[in-house]
């Protein structure tokens, strides 16, 4: 049996202020596809869980999110019920913000025709997180390199 010996890049689920993230996302998207204003009402649910200004600020950030989008953005994978690539795109780079904008620039270019607007209100939006209690990690993980593959033995 062959097994490759790739080292995952982090061990941990989504942190508490990412699944805020996510849910706030998930919400403002379902409330778009019932033709109905998300901002007043996601912006709430924030300020309940963590406070005003990080509600403002993602408001804010969905707003420059939306007004920069090459497509649709895909909301929960269907298939597994996780995470789909753009949300974990915009989380992620908003975990970049605060420490690395060029490489959450790179991250949103597939999603995104503009993401320097989105990446300087990211940072805000990371910062009032932090504030809060709510800090989002820096997932980086280096460059991929080629693995080698190891010979392993059943007994």
């Amino acid at each position: 049996m062959i097994v490759p010996s790739v080292a995952p890049c982090w061990s941990s689920g989504p942190t508490v202020g990412e699944r805020l993230l996510l849910s706030a996302m998930r919400q403002w998207a379902a409330l778009r596809s019932a033709d109905e204003l998300p901002n007043r009402l996601v912006a709430q649910a924030l300020a309940f869980r963590s406070s005003q200004r990080v509600g403002g600020l993602f408001v804010a950030w969905m707003q420059s999110v939306e007004a920069a989008l090459r497509r649709p953005i895909q909301v929960q994978c269907p298939d597994s019920g996780g995470a789909s690539t753009d949300e974990q795109r915009l989380v992620v780079s908003c975990g970049l913000a605060g420490t690395a904008t060029a490489v959450g620039q790179e991250l949103l270019e597939p999603l995104l025709i503009d993401s320097q607007p989105v990446m300087v209100l990211a940072r805000a939006l990371n910062a009032a997180l932090t504030v809060d209690g709510y800090p989002l990690p820096v997932r980086l993980r280096p460059a991929p390199i080629d693995h080698v593959l190891e010979q392993q033995t059943l007994h």
